[in-house]
């Protein structure tokens, strides 16, 4: 039923008859018996959910094993859903293994507690202090890039997501827990391979849908979180005797949180270093695997980014730099919208609401799909091209500011966007300065639901030196 509708019900106090108004339900696929609209979602959910908007429009119920999901992918009832009622509805925390990894910090945390957890961590994440960082990360994936140039020499083929993800995950270490984390890094790193390896797959047959999950391999998850517990718990216990001095984020929540009178203690601190940790280098580095693919299969754009980054003349980008690269950014944003590394949230009502309309049970789950929202025509035309013009500024002033949610949006919004911002575009910058890379041809490429949305077969690429980076020479 696509419009409210009267209906004469009978009163059962007083026998009288009255008009009452039957709830407006979204639009949607039936599906069949018993698992209505599974089989689509387990095909490829996030292609399954964009034409579900496609065809149903920005409010859709979508039955799935005797429930309905609800998919919003309109940005005006997103700002209804993420703003206007925003206390009617919370997080879903439902999942077990995401409680396990990131424990009551920011991601899960609700009311009270989040705010001052928000509080106390957003100074960190202030832009003059992201622009301090920028010195030490150029530094950084510098060392890091240099590793490269064995294989550019001989012009090798190799599978880049694993060194995005080791590059991310030590920018991330560093910039949380400052220089002391290079006596963890290795280990710490180690354990976020093994936590990522073991993360429960999205069933893709109606066998797996039905399967129970496998106890090995939620024993072998298990295991890799108590190691990350001993980890992080054991470096904040070792430098709370130097008042954590030297220690990136960390220093600055310890010591905010004291000066309020409430400090964390050191299961709250593991649980927003974890929170932060996570949720910062699993999106940059899948970013970067997405943004190297698109500059592969779209020379000029790749042609149009060099030329903007050959006006550093081969220094290591600095703050104001990183601020400078346009349409470098452009490049980023633009990749971000086609392949969102974050590509779905979800919040659960709290009590009977409606959004747009359409009337939202107590206890529903509402999707919002970044995936799907990014590929609408209506938001923008021709939306399955690739085409950094789109976010000209003069582009972005004309869009819904809710058409765009790479980092969700609303109070909830990612705190970190800012830093992954200028983490992209420093390293998308450096690497066109020294090398270029060229996907291996024989590569198949399938994006993939996980705790990002992932080259499910990986991005093998050949790398060989960028014009004017000889063998023989160093690098600028």
């Amino acid at each position: 039923m696509n419009s409210a509708s009267s209906e004469v019900g009978t009163d059962r106090g007083t026998g009288t008859t009255q008009a009452t108004t039957a709830p407006r339900h979204p639009p949607g696929p039936k599906g069949l018996p018993v698992i209505g609209y599974l089989l689509p979602f387990l095909k490829n959910p996030m292609e399954a959910v964009t034409q579900v908007a496609r065809e149903y429009g920005g409010m859709a119920r979508i039955p799935i094993r005797g429930k309905y999901l609800y998919l919003c992918s309109d940005p005006e009832m997103l700002k209804e859903l993420l703003i206007t009622h925003r206390t009617k509805y919370m997080k879903n925390i439902r999942y077990r293994h995401i409680q396990a990894l990131v424990g009551q910090g920011l991601l899960l945390s609700e009311a009270a507690e989040w705010r001052r957890q928000r509080v106390i961590t957003q100074p960190a994440f202030k832009p003059d202090t992201l622009d301090a960082q920028v010195g030490w990360m150029g530094e950084h994936t510098e060392r890091f890039l240099d590793r490269w140039k064995a294989h550019a020499d001989r012009g090798a083929t190799f599978d880049v997501e694993p060194d995005f993800n080791r590059l991310a995950q030590l920018l991330s270490g560093r910039f949380l827990l400052g220089e002391p984390f290079a006596d963890i890094a290795d280990e710490f790193c180690d354990i976020a391979a093994d936590v990522k390896k073991h993360w429960p797959a999205q069933p893709r047959n109606l066998i797996a849908a039905f399967m129970k999950p496998n106890p090995k391999k939620i024993a072998l998850f298990d295991a890799a979180i108590e190691r990350l517990d001993k980890c992080l718990l054991g470096f904040v216990q070792k430098h709370r005797a130097t008042d954590y001095e030297g220690c990136g984020v960390l220093t600055r929540i310890v010591r905010t949180s004291r000066e309020e009178g409430n400090l964390f203690d050191d299961k709250s601190l593991r649980d927003q270093l974890s929170t932060m940790f996570f949720a910062g280098h699993e999106t940059s580095a899948t970013g970067l695997c997405w943004i190297h693919w698109a500059l592969s299969n779209h020379p000029a754009v790749r042609a149009k980014l060099n030329a903007e980054v050959a006006t550093l003349g081969g220094r290591i980008p600095t703050a104001e730099d990183v601020h400078h690269l346009q349409y470098t950014q452009q490049v980023i944003e633009e990749s971000l919208r086609l392949h969102s590394p974050i590509h779905a949230i979800s919040r659960v009502a709290m009590e009977d609401n409606t959004v747009g309309g359409f009337f939202i049970p107590k206890g529903q789950t509402v999707v919002i799909s970044m995936y799907a929202i990014h590929r609408q025509d209506r938001l923008y035309p021709d939306a399955e091209r690739f085409d950094p013009d789109r976010f000209a500024p003069e582009e972005v002033a004309r869009r819904h500011r809710f058409a765009y949610l790479p980092f969700a949006a609303g109070h909830r919004n990612c705190i970190g966007a800012a830093q992954a911002m200028i983490e992209l575009k420093l390293i998308v910058a450096r690497i066109a300065q020294r090398y270029v890379l060229t996907l291996d041809p024989t590569q198949k490429v399938d994006p993939a639901p996980g705790t990002t949305m992932y080259p499910r077969y990986g991005m093998r690429m050949k790398i060989t030196h960028a014009p004017g980076q000889t063998n023989n020479s160093p690098a600028p």
